[in-house]
């Protein structure tokens, strides 16, 4: 996708995954202040150069449910997304146990020519902010405010060896880092890639 996901969920509503695989439903909610292991959707935001970047997703929500708070790196990828049909999130490079790593954040970046471990860089995250990619650091939304601004962030379906974390893509304009983690209850953006 050449943009984040703008998927605005209805509160209260009930969604079945588009991706969905076990038949299962979720309820959503929505707003900036999200509970633990909630399946929340923040506020879009212009907070990045006053641009409307996107909708923001925890774990929980940007997986469809199927990604839960005890579930960890060895329990394998979150089977379902928000993403549309024929679409779905990223994985881990290395730690997925999906059969397509190439649909992977740190396989996306080394196709041009971005190191797929985390690392310091001082020029590479203009390569993510150009086309096709098109990142903008837009930040992330937590205990009801809005963080780190200057820094982008994006889910992968991959939970961490940490059952509280998730694996993200995240960067600056002095890192990237392919293989990042954070906590699941935060909102980050979403991108999807084709199956």
């Amino acid at each position: 996708m050449a943009e984040n996901l703008k998927f605005e969920l209805q509160a209260g509503k009930t969604y079945t995954g588009v991706n969905n695989t076990t038949g299962n439903t979720i309820t959503f909610n929505t707003g900036n202040a999200c509970s633990n292991n909630a399946a929340c959707i923040m506020n879009g935001n212009t907070a990045y150069n006053g641009t409307y970047d996107s909708w923001y997703y925890t774990w929980y929500a940007a997986t469809a449910g199927s990604g839960t708070s005890s579930m960890t790196t060895s329990d394998g990828d979150a089977t379902n997304s928000i993403c549309p049909a024929h679409w779905r999130l990223p994985t881990n490079y290395t730690n997925s146990t999906s059969t397509s790593a190439q649909k992977s954040w740190g396989s996306l970046v080394s196709a041009y020519g971005i190191n797929p471990a985390n690392h310091g860089t001082t020029s590479e995250y203009q390569t993510l902010e150009a086309f096709p990619f098109t990142l903008l650091r837009a930040g992330y939304f937590v205990s009801g405010a809005f963080q780190n601004n200057g820094n982008g962030y994006w889910w992968s379906a991959t939970a961490h060896s940490t059952a509280t974390y998730a694996y993200r893509l995240g960067f600056n304009t002095t890192a990237v880092a392919p293989q990042g983690s954070y906590d699941k209850d935060h909102g980050f953006n979403v991108r999807c890639v084709a199956l």
